[in-house]
């Protein structure tokens, strides 16, 4: 049966590529859409978990983008007075704040890191998002010749490293977050502002009337559930010159974003799957008008409905299976390939999905893909059913 199925099948060769190829590249596109539609849902949803704060209050002249600060590691150098931590702390509706000092490995033989990194100087008793981390270290704290690195954070070529002419020790590698201490290094807070004291880069950041011992970059707000984070916002730009961050509307404008993209992304993938459909019926449904001699044949020697039947269902089985495993390998290739490109990017969270959920996704297509071959098969095989052999071998393949 077998050997008849894929004699059938090379005989008419064009017909088969060219349906072959059209189930491949719907599956392809099928696959690697749901595949990065997990990734970025992911990565959102651990992002929103992972920032840990309602607002981020940097200085109000900075122009960096938001989603370029809360999730990647592109080093980010602009300073204000540490006091504003507390005219901020005393503002109501604040639960708590943490300040944070930015600085950045340079390109140079001064540092062990590939590229310009982030660094983040942190205030370990007040920093409740890296706490968990922290405990897990001997002592419960970074030393000032230790950091944290983010899981993404390239060049180190071990426990130890040289950042901005210091010798350091790796602590621990981060989990991955989906935000950008993904791609940055921590330090304690006063290591980071003795490290940019001793480096003349940083001082045309800071100006020429302030230290670093007196500067933050940002500040880290939790606001209390029980009140109106707009009115907090506003409360809080009141307080000098300083720009307020919301991480949710960040989170949902690239949401909504992403949404749009995958919008269109669907409607092509759909335009392919129903190119497919169509190919494959309009192939499947020909065969009950140009084969009925050799069907006839079949008959003549031997064959029985039920095995016409199964010789139709196993051509469209043979030529879905065949597309969909293909398919799948097309559709892997272009999810790492735009994946790689995204994570070079680092424009918002992508996380990978587990084994579990691409899994799941390929036995959901090929399930869906399987039943639309069945679906398509069924025509010919009801018609071959019908087939008197010595009539159909009269007429040929000829109606």
């Amino acid at each position: 049966m077998f050997r008849i199925v894929l004699h059938s099948l090379t005989r008419r060769w064009v017909q088969t590529v060219a349906t072959l190829t059209s189930v491949l590249v719907s599956v392809g596109i099928c696959f690697a859409l749901y595949l990065l539609y997990l990734g970025v849902s992911s990565g959102l949803e651990a992002g929103k978990r992972r920032l840990g704060a309602d607002l981020l209050v940097i200085p109000a002249d900075s122009i960096v983008e938001s989603e370029t600060l809360l999730f990647t590691g592109q080093p980010y150098n602009v300073y204000m007075e540490s006091d504003v931590e507390q005219r901020i702390a005393q503002v109501k509706g604040v639960k708590r704040t943490t300040p944070q000092f930015f600085a950045q490995t340079l390109n140079e033989t001064c540092c062990s890191l590939v590229g310009a990194t982030r660094l983040i100087g942190i205030d370990q008793q007040s920093d409740w998002l890296v706490k968990s981390w922290l405990k897990r270290l001997s002592g419960g704290t970074l030393l000032p010749d230790q950091v944290l690195v983010g899981s993404a954070v390239q060049g180190f070529s071990g426990l130890d490293a040289t950042i901005l002419k210091k010798k350091v020790k790796v602590a621990a590698v981060l989990e991955p977050t989906g935000t950008s201490l993904d791609y940055s290094v921590l330090m304690p807070i006063d290591a980071t502002r003795d490290l940019v004291k001793t480096i003349p880069y940083f001082q045309t950041f800071l100006g020429k009337d302030r230290e670093a011992a007196n500067s933050v970059s940002a500040v880290l707000v939790e606001v209390d559930d029980d009140f109106d984070l707009a009115k907090v916002v506003k409360a809080i730009e009141r307080t000098g010159k300083v720009r307020v961050i919301q991480a949710s509307s960040v989170l949902h404008r690239i949401k909504e974003q992403m949404d749009v993209l995958f919008t269109v992304m669907l409607v092509a993938g759909a335009l392919a799957t129903a190119s497919s459909i169509m190919q494959l019926f309009a192939r499947f449904f020909s065969l009950a008008w140009d084969r009925k001699g050799e069907w006839g044949l079949y008959r003549a020697v031997g064959a029985t409905r039920r095995d016409l039947k199964l010789l139709t269902a196993g051509e469209a089985l043979l030529l879905i299976w065949s597309g969909v495993l293909a398919g799948f390998g097309l559709g892997y290739f272009l999810y790492t390939s735009i994946l790689n490109v995204l994570q070079r990017q680092q424009a918002f969270p992508v996380f990978p999905p587990s084994p579990a959920a691409i899994l799941t996704s390929m036995l959901l297509i090929a399930g869906a893909f399987t039943l639309l071959g069945l679906v398509a098969a069924l025509i010919p095989g009801i018609r071959s059913a019908g087939i008197d052999p010595s009539s159909a071998m009269a007429q040929g393949d000829i109606d």
